[in-house]
């Protein structure tokens, strides 16, 4: 079931009583131009956790979300800053844990992509399913990024993002996570 304010078209919370609304855009903006793949996972967890840990259709409350990032690599950390203010006023409800995470999370290039959300006494655990992730993609990252390579290079890496992307934000949420509830810690 889908809850009445998640959207195709953005990541909905609030923060008192004030409504927030944040677009893929938004994260492309702030995040900037080489963590596109980022931008288009994170948009999609946030929406898709919101969605799982939400009641009745409610808002959540910003400063209360809390996240375990498994990858901590700068654009998810970007992105959880502007949704989430995680890394500066919220900075206690993120945490970053890298090791003895479930092996069938795909593997990052630090830690593996493995996320908990969690949202007064509801958390949940959710990765990406298998083929989003790869060696290839791994390869690729360390190969080119940030910017190195000719300039044919730099464009074959950037058609592989772009394919990448398209597959991540067509895939729908049930074709690209896994996920699974998980005890609250005391």
């Amino acid at each position: 079931m889908t809850c009445r304010y998640y959207d195709d078209h953005s990541i909905k919370l609030k923060e008192g009583d004030l409504p927030l609304s944040f677009s893929r855009n938004d994260l492309i903006a702030y995040a900037g131009p080489d963590e596109i793949i980022a931008t288009a996972l994170m948009f999609n967890m946030f929406r898709f956790a919101f969605s799982k840990l939400a009641r009745d259709g409610e808002l959540l409350e910003r400063n209360r979300v809390k996240v375990q990032l498994g990858f901590p690599g700068p654009g998810v950390k970007d992105c959880v800053e502007l949704v989430l203010r995680g890394l500066t006023r919220n900075a206690a409800n993120v945490t970053e844990v890298t090791e003895n995470l479930p092996e069938e999370a795909p593997l990052a290039l630090v830690g593996r992509f493995y996320y908990e959300f969690e949202y007064e006494d509801r958390r949940i655990g959710l990765w990406p399913k298998e083929g989003f992730f790869t060696d290839e993609f791994r390869e690729m990252v360390i190969t080119f990024q940030p910017r190195k390579g000719s300039d044919e290079e730099q464009r074959k890496f950037q058609e592989f993002k772009d394919d990448l992307i398209r597959r991540i934000m067509s895939a729908g949420e049930d074709n690209l996570f896994n996920w699974k509830e998980v005890p609250v810690a005391d």
